[in-house]
């Protein structure tokens, strides 16, 4: 795993002590430490703003389509945009590249906050071809399917293995994306790490 992901697992565990050299009673003080965080109702709450989504609300298989297509979902957004902070948006991980009908980002400079990258505008127009309902029945076919919903985490002892819900607010909390995505975040450090060796250097935080 790359930067990134050694950093939010190190967050991710408060005990400071490598998970393998705990004993039995402190990887329990630790899973109890995060069994409350994922058990305070507003650490669970959907933060997509994209409520007409058929699954908005439905982490399992929201996690599913993006996954599916190379992305994450939108509640993880402000994560990437602190991973990709002073890189260009013409430069960034296009989450949307392999879901929208056409490649490429928007060079308008016109920026919708809640889709950054224009793709799912893109998208929707894009589909004037065909009936978006059928689109959305497709993306539908996809999030339902088992094989496409089946957890990929090898961390098969956690508490939260198989419950995107619990799963995706304990890493959020801690700033990080769950197992499943991670290599999403690789891609993105490769990204930043590029475009910065280009400019000469990163600016001090």
């Amino acid at each position: 795993m790359g930067r990134s992901n050694d950093e939010h697992l190190a967050k991710l565990n408060t005990l400071g002590i490598p998970w393998e050299e705990m004993t039995e009673e402190q990887k329990l003080q630790q899973r109890m430490e995060w069994d409350k965080i994922v058990s305070d109702p507003k650490n669970l709450e959907c933060t997509c703003r994209i409520t007409g989504c058929r699954n908005n609300h439905n982490c399992n298989q929201c996690v599913t389509l993006h996954r599916y297509f190379d992305g994450y979902p939108n509640c993880l957004r402000p994560l990437e945009d602190v991973l990709e902070k002073g890189v260009p948006q013409e430069r960034r991980y296009n989450m949307h590249y392999k879901i929208q009908s056409a490649g490429g980002n928007d060079k308008t400079g016109l920026v919708d906050p809640h889709d950054p990258d224009g793709s799912r505008k893109r998208l929707v127009q894009n589909a004037g071809r065909q009936n978006m309902i059928e689109v959305m029945n497709n993306w539908q076919k996809i999030a339902q399917d088992p094989k496409n919903r089946a957890c990929r985490c090898k961390n098969v002892d956690c508490w939260y293995h198989g419950n995107c819900v619990k799963c995706m607010a304990l890493h959020r909390y801690y700033g990080g994306f769950p197992a499943c995505d991670r290599y999403i975040v690789d891609m993105i450090d490769d990204i930043v790490d590029a475009y910065w060796a280009e400019q000469g250097s990163k600016p001090e935080a």
